[in-house]
């Protein structure tokens, strides 16, 4: 039985055969509800998804600061167990969002999660001893859980099988902009522009609330939720076929093992830079940090663009080259930290951002939403909490691991993830997504 159906003639889900748009279909009904289309539902949900990052890793720009504190005198160990605590409440509430997006529909969701990062930013800002600051980090997990099954759910909705490998590249590069902006620009307000950290929780809590205000009027999140997100939340569920899938829980089990990588490189790379080159201050080291995010921004994209056009639709095969370069890449960062030279050490990051933004961006993206059908947030939900039980080792072992040891790790992880998904990479091309 196929993953992804077509419940009922003439509505639009995750199918994944080629047909011709039907009258009524998600692009058409999306003009209906006041001129909202397909690609504006991709531009604003890739600018509500960016959002989500700046009050995300607001705490990892804030960590040289926070560690220089003297009135909060925190250790490094602190800051990884603060990262894992994170990560323990956003792996929990992937598996709620799912849910609650086709409950309440994604984009009154992903107005809610914004609101609620705003506010947790804020409180971080005003932290004013170690266990505030747990607090308000927990509070941001919850938050940040809400954004990405529900674009994703939104996005496959209205984009037909055929275009999803590049629409959901296009998504994806939201989260490596992210990655990239969020920390170089918090970063450098925080200790070029006023020279206090908590300048760097605040400057996240404005960027998240502008956009929320900004996502809602566009989308008419709050009084018009789109026609095609009810149709499919009428549809007959099958959960219990959905929790049977083989292919579904290998992409948990892959990015079970890919989420340690990405949460130590993306969450510790300010100080991972600095411990490679001690000479640089605060600042570069941020700068060099945000290349991670740079690369990221061509991965998704490369990804979807040669997982439609070169593989026919199939998107692991892709996702396991993908996690060898990887792999490759984290062996080469110790090497090139070991001669001192920064460029060396910008280059391997570049390699590390395309190849790693490029599986994730297949794995928990476009992957995991046709593996889902007509129950694409579930699915993606399912994925993403997986991989982000295991992504609190990500945020909570660079705390205690350092230099040559952690980077073997992480590169052990990402061949593990690359193998798990070699049963997959079998299948026939195309979108052959069937329950075995």
């Amino acid at each position: 039985m196929p993953f992804c159906t077509i419940t009922r003639r003439g509505t639009n889900t995750l199918d994944n055969t080629p047909h011709r748009r039907p009258k009524g279909s998600p692009g058409e009904q999306g003009l209906a509800w006041g001129g909202v289309g397909p690609n504006h539902i991709l531009a604003a949900s890739w600018l509500a998804y960016a959002a989500f990052y700046f009050p995300r890793l607001a705490f990892a720009a804030s960590k040289l600061g926070l560690l220089a504190d003297p009135s909060l005198a925190l250790s490094r160990a602190f800051l990884g167990l603060a990262d894992g605590l994170f990560l323990a409440v956003y792996a929990a509430g992937q598996f709620v969002a799912g849910a609650l997006t086709d409950r309440i529909g994604p984009r009154r969701l992903v107005v809610l999660g914004l609101g609620i990062a705003c506010g947790a930013s804020l409180l971080f800002a005003t932290a004013s001893a170690p266990w505030f600051l747990l607090v308000a980090l927990l509070l941001q997990g919850t938050a940040q859980a809400t954004g990405w099954a529900a674009v994703c759910s939104d996005v496959a909705q209205h984009t037909p099988p055929h275009r999803r490998g590049v629409a959901f590249g296009i998504l994806s590069t939201s989260y490596a902009f992210g990655a990239l902006a969020a920390p170089v620009l918090l970063g450098w307000f925080a200790y070029s522009v006023i020279g206090q950290w908590r300048a760097a929780p605040l400057a996240g809590a404005t960027i998240a609330l502008l956009v929320a205000v900004a996502y809602a009027l566009w989308l008419r999140a709050w009084f018009a939720p789109d026609q095609a997100g009810r149709q499919v939340r009428a549809s007959k569920r099958q959960p219990f076929v959905l929790l049977r899938s083989r292919p579904l829980w290998l992409l948990s089990g892959a990015d079970f093992l890919l989420k340690p990588v990405i949460y130590a490189t993306v969450f510790w790379a300010p100080v991972l830079v600095r411990d490679a080159l001690p000479s640089l201050d605060a600042g570069a080291a941020t700068a060099i940090a945000g290349l991670l995010g740079l690369a990221g921004l061509a991965g998704p994209l490369l990804a979807g663009t040669i997982s439609d056009r070169l593989f026919g639709g199939h998107r692991v095969r892709p996702a396991v080259f993908a996690l060898l370069g990887c792999t490759v890449a984290l062996l080469l960062f110790p090497v090139a930290a070991r001669t001192q030279r920064w460029w060396l050490i910008a280059l391997v990051l570049l390699a590390l951002g395309i190849t790693l933004y490029a599986a994730e961006s297949l794995i928990v993206g476009v992957a995991a939403a046709e593996a889902g059908g007509s129950q694409a947030a579930i699915a993606v939900g399912i994925v993403n909490g997986v991989g982000s039980v295991g992504g609190i080792l990500g945020g909570l072992v660079p705390g205690l691991v350092t230099g040559t040891s952690l980077f073997l790790a992480l590169a052990f992880t990402a061949l593990i993830a690359s193998l798990l998904l070699i049963p997959l990479a079998y299948k026939a091309s195309g979108h052959d997504h069937s329950l075995r």
